[in-house]
């Protein structure tokens, strides 16, 4: 059932029988998927599990800028980034359900609000109390990030703020289960499809472009990365068969100071790219 990934917190937060049950009905509904799947469906997926890892690797980078900027008593972004943290690995969640509709790309442009409902929906499908506790504490990180981007307390952070090991750790349980998803789906596609689909380079455009009415751009690492899917992969494996250890050097890379300036104390994105994920 697990195939090829070690799963550490699935397990942790679920029993064997829970797993199981959510296992038998992700199952069943990649199979219904599966049964129209043409090469806008292929797309989808593909363009749904590369911006899935992206959400887990913002996320892993969020994390570790917390760390770094208590270390410098730069406090006032610990609200945002905590926060982000917990709703980019709830957005890799649902980019990767067989339950979310693409629904013409508005699965990427969830409110905030719907995504925390979407979430806490997802995971009581393993186990009620467990969902509504992740929920309620998403929702807690968002009323808590809120409150310095409309009032700011003049006290600065309060006793409120979710603790980082927890958040982390619920991170680190999302990231799993939108693993433990997009293997399914892999697991069905391999099994069910035999025939190969072209990928639509237009329905892949959700993945490498950017901005809307004040400025537009195009990533040229996402082009990148994904032209090379549409030319030699063609089709979606799950979101640890998706990264690649080129990608996610890149990745966090791009977060490097550029500075010649030797500082041994900068942020150093490198430090630990496993934090929430085994990246390759």
């Amino acid at each position: 059932m697990f195939d090829y990934f070690d799963y550490k917190y699935l397990p942790t937060h679920f029993s064997k029988d829970e797993i199981q049950k959510s296992y038998k009905s992700l199952y069943q509904k990649c199979n219904h998927l599966i049964a129209n799947w043409d090469s806008e469906l292929n797309s989808q997926w593909v363009a749904r599990h590369y911006i899935a890892v992206k959400m887990i690797l913002s996320s892993t980078v969020l994390l570790n800028s917390v760390e770094y900027s208590n270390k410098k008593n730069l406090r006032i972004v610990e609200p945002y980034l905590l926060y982000y943290s917990l709703l980019n690995c709830s957005r890799a969640v649902i980019f990767t359900s067989p339950f979310s509709e693409w629904n013409n790309k508005e699965i990427f442009t969830m409110t905030h609000k719907k995504t925390i409902n979407v979430i806490g929906d997802i995971i009581c499908k393993y186990n009620k109390t467990k969902g509504a506790q992740v929920k309620g504490k998403i929702d807690w990180a968002r009323e808590y990030r809120e409150i310095f981007s409309y009032k700011f307390p003049a006290n600065g952070l309060t006793k409120h703020s979710l603790d980082i090991a927890d958040v982390i750790d619920i991170c680190q349980l999302l990231c799993e289960i939108a693993q433990f998803q997009s293997q399914i789906i892999e697991t069905v596609i391999t099994k069910k499809v035999s025939v190969e689909f072209q990928l639509d380079w237009d329905v892949l455009s959700v993945g490498y472009r950017y901005g809307e009415s004040n400025f537009k751009f195009i990533d040229g690492d996402d082009g990148y990365r994904l032209d090379y899917i549409r030319r030699k992969v063609k089709r979606p494996y799950s979101l640890l068969l998706t990264m690649t250890e080129g990608m996610v050097e890149d990745f966090f890379g791009a977060w490097h100071s550029y500075d010649d300036d030797a500082e041994s104390d900068k942020f150093d994105p490198d430090e630990n790219w496993r934090l929430l994920f085994p990246v390759p």
